[in-house]
């Protein structure tokens, strides 16, 4: 099913001139719809975007900025109160539909239904890289596939409606998150419990992950880790953002609630490149050494990474490639997956170096201040060929509307990442 066109194209008017109920429902929920006859629950895009940027909620309702996360002391109250955040309202019905959250509404970015790896249809998943053996711990023998679905505070929400308000023309100029844009991300893994016992107990979630026909059931999905970032001004120095993740871990807790036993792993807010090329532990960065399941962190273990992530990068490492190319052979070209263990201290500088929030990574480029949701959507919107970029300068120079370069590609944690 092709996605639905802007109504500009379809009807010769202006987005302006529409009521605001026109708006609604431009982009496709997944991949496919849900079959005929199917009665189990069906992913909603949560689309309806504030059209103006919401004022901060109260201090009472952002504890987190109450706690310096540089300091070790409190950088583990920092993050469970981002997570306290993402899980208010949203685990009633396990994050079954985010629109609906009686406290505050989350939303989702568009166009991540396309391709191979888009959403499917229960609960919105899309595919992420593959665990490859032991990644997961001494257990795991065999590969695993793995799917998360994220979304956006109001804040945020905002800022990609705005990208995509002509959904024939999304424009990433527009992509600078306001100050105190939340997202979470949960992350399930196809993993049997055979090879990751600590995963007991845990959410389990059906997923339309073989995009098969029928109503019969779907293969099973346990969540693994769950990510939060943060933009806030505090690490403007470095990233301008704050990047956490979490792991299951059924020895944490006692509790029937699942949510009780998430574990941080760790926050950082750059990733101090210099100590990278020194092989020592990083700076901008809190470790939570007292994990009960010690998993591969980033680079040489020396930086932040969650368990599903690649072994070989950081969090906000590759996050900061979240760019959108305005010619057909940027400069410089970004990369195709972090660098190996026996990397140059000129190709570590390549990916690891920090990229302020915002930022082009040079002239070539249109930042998405670390939205990688953003960055895929949009490429695979122009890769359709039902959007194209909107007019804007190129080296200083005016341009009409393009479909963008030539091969515009997305940003993969892993070159064996499936678009």
């Amino acid at each position: 099913m092709a996605h639905r066109l802007s109504l500009r194209m379809l009807l010769g008017v202006t987005l302006a001139t529409l009521p605001a109920a026109a708006l609604l429902a431009q982009f496709k929920d997944a991949h496919d719809p849900p079959p005929s006859g199917w009665s189990g629950p069906t992913f909603k895009l949560s689309q309806n975007y504030p059209q103006t940027v919401p004022a901060l909620e109260s201090a009472s309702k952002r504890p987190w900025r109450q706690f310096d996360f540089k300091k070790p002391s409190q950088a583990p109250k920092f993050l469970q109160a981002v997570l306290n955040y993402c899980l208010e309202g949203n685990t009633a019905n396990n994050f079954a539909d985010v629109s609906q959250n009686p406290v505050r509404t989350w939303y989702h970015a568009p166009w991540l239904d396309a391709g191979p790896s888009g959403r499917e249809f229960i609960h919105g998943m899309t595919k992420e890289r593959p665990s490859r053996p032991g990644e997961l711990g001494p257990s795991q023998t065999g590969s695993h596939d793995n799917w998360a679905v994220g979304f956006y505070n109001a804040r945020g929400g905002y800022t990609i409606g705005q990208v995509w308000k002509d959904p024939a023309h999304p424009d990433p100029r527009k992509s600078t998150f306001p100050a105190q844009t939340v997202t979470c991300k949960l992350l399930f893994t196809t993993a049997p419990i055979a090879e990751v016992p600590f995963l007991q107990g845990t959410l389990e979630w059906q997923g339309d992950i073989t995009r098969a026909s029928g109503t019969g059931p779907r293969p099973t999905l346990r969540l693994l880790q769950l990510d939060v970032a943060v933009k806030d001004s505090r690490a403007n120095p470095t990233i301008g953002w704050v990047f956490g993740t979490f792991q299951y871990e059924h020895d944490a807790s006692t509790s029937p609630n699942w949510w009780d036993h998430l574990v941080p792993v760790g926050l950082m807010w750059g990733s101090d490149v210099a100590r990278l090329k020194s092989d020592q532990p990083t700076q901008q960065e809190w470790i939570n050494a007292a994990r009960g399941q010690k998993l591969h962190l980033g680079r040489k273990d020396l930086v932040l990474n969650g368990p599903i992530d690649n072994p070989r990068g950081s969090c906000t490492a590759c996050h900061g490639f979240a760019q959108i190319a305005t010619v057909a052979t940027p400069t410089p070209p970004i990369p195709g997956g972090p660098p190996g263990d026996a990397a140059t201290p000129a190709a570590l500088d390549r990916y690891f170096t920090n990229i302020k929030a915002a930022t082009p990574l040079s002239a070539d480029y249109v930042s998405l201040d670390y939205s990688l949701q953003l960055q895929i959507g949009i490429t695979r919107a122009i890769a359709s060929g039902q959007a194209s970029l909107p007019p804007m300068p190129v080296h200083g120079m005016a341009v009409g509307a393009h479909p963008g370069p030539p091969h515009l590609k997305e940003v993969t944690r892993d070159p064996d990442e499936t678009p």
